[in-house]
Parts: C-alpha cells; structure tokens; sequence
C-alpha cells in the first residue's frame, strides 16, 4: 500500500477513534451481553480479546516500565494520544512516526484486556480501530498482537532510518548547491571586477590616442 494510502487510512482510523471515544450510542456485538470484561468469561471470548503475554521490543519501553502491565498501558496510551490525536496534523509528515507507533496501539489494546473494570464496548471499539490500522501493513485482524507488534516496530524503526538517509541526502544536496552558488557568485564579480578594469583601461587608452592625436595637430 502506497504511502499516500496509508495516510489517508490513518486519518479515517483516527477519526474513528474519536468517534469511539465520544459515541453516545452503543456500535459493538459483545457489549449487549457483558458490560464490564469481569463480567465475560473467559472461555467465552473470540481470541482477539483474550490477553496475550507479549516480550515487547527492547527498545519499545524503559526497564522500569516493561515488567509492569499498568505502566506499559499507561505509557502506551500516552504515545497513542501525542501521535494519532494532538499531532495528527503532522501524521503525513512524519509517517515513519506513525507506523512505529501503531505498535503502541497494539500495546495499548492488549494491555486493556488485563483491566477487569474495562468496558466490553470500549474494547470492540478499540478492536475496530486496531484491525483498521493494521490494515496499513496488510496484517490479518487475526494475527496474534506479538508478531503485530513487532511487524510495525521493525518497519517503523526501517522507515525512520530511510528518513535520516534521505534527510542527511538533502542536507548534504543543499551544501552543495549552496557551494555551487557561492561559486559562481565569485565567477560573476571577478568578471564584473575584469570588465571594470578593461572598461577603464579603455578609456585611458582612448585618452592617451586623442592627447596624441591633439599634439599631432600642434
């Protein structure tokens, strides 16, 4: 899927995501039989809302957050929020940014599934939203959130090296140009300087032939 593609996905997921958050009417299947996930057994849920033990990327959490299950949920919300909702204008811009940290909301889903007081509807909301993102990567609804997750951390983290390649590649393009400009700069005032002084070498030699020319006629 074209980049282009996926910006335009993300931006109706994120609409949506809003949507879930702020709907007054009830949009879910499960929610009409258990209210909170206490209340829904669990033998009686599909596997998508079943808790997975995930080993999260290295580099995806702090030591101090990654043995704690309210911390990771904590602090994956937290970059779920900044990303997709307070700086959702600059999604386009910063795309790599953005499939990286759809993992965080794969950790964000997953983690809810160990809170008993969360509501069932929030979660198919969730899912809804969820399946909708990974939709960028073409990865099933139905693969385990493990291998989603480090599918979009692994292409997020290659996408960003890509970035600071192309980034670093501009930079040095604009250096050279900039030299390059400089250069002929300096080409076109020594010019300038040479025709100045061939200008007013001409003009002596002219003075010095009509002075001849003057004193021949004496």
């Amino acid at each position: 899927m074209k980049l282009k593609a996926v910006y335009i996905l993300i931006f109706f997921i994120i609409l949506n995501y809003s949507n879930f958050l702020n709907a007054k009417e009830k949009n879910c299947f499960y929610c009409k039989k258990y209210k909170y996930l206490k209340d829904w057994p669990v033998d009686k849920r599909p596997k998508p809302f079943i808790y997975e033990k995930i080993e999260y990327p290295k580099d995806m959490f702090s030591k101090m957050t990654i043995n704690n299950s309210k911390f990771i949920k904590k602090r994956a919300s937290e970059i779920v929020n900044i990303r997709f909702v307070k700086a959702k204008g600059s999604l386009k811009k910063y795309q790599h940014l953005m499939i990286r940290d759809a993992a965080y909301f794969e950790a964000m889903f997953n983690e809810t599934l160990l809170d008993k007081r969360a509501t069932v509807e929030s979660l198919e909301n969730l899912k809804k939203a969820r399946d909708a993102l990974r939709q960028s990567l073409k990865i099933s609804p139905n693969t385990s959130s493990s291998e989603a997750v480090y599918k979009f951390w692994a292409t997020g983290k290659l996408m960003t090296k890509i970035y600071k390649k192309n980034r670093k590649n501009k930079k040095k393009k604009k250096i050279l140009e900039d030299k390059e400009v400089k250069k002929r700069v300096k080409i076109l005032e020594d010019l300038k300087k040479q025709i100045q002084t061939t200008r007013i070498n001409a003009q002596k030699a002219a003075m010095i032939e009509a002075e001849k020319s003057i004193n021949a006629k004496k």
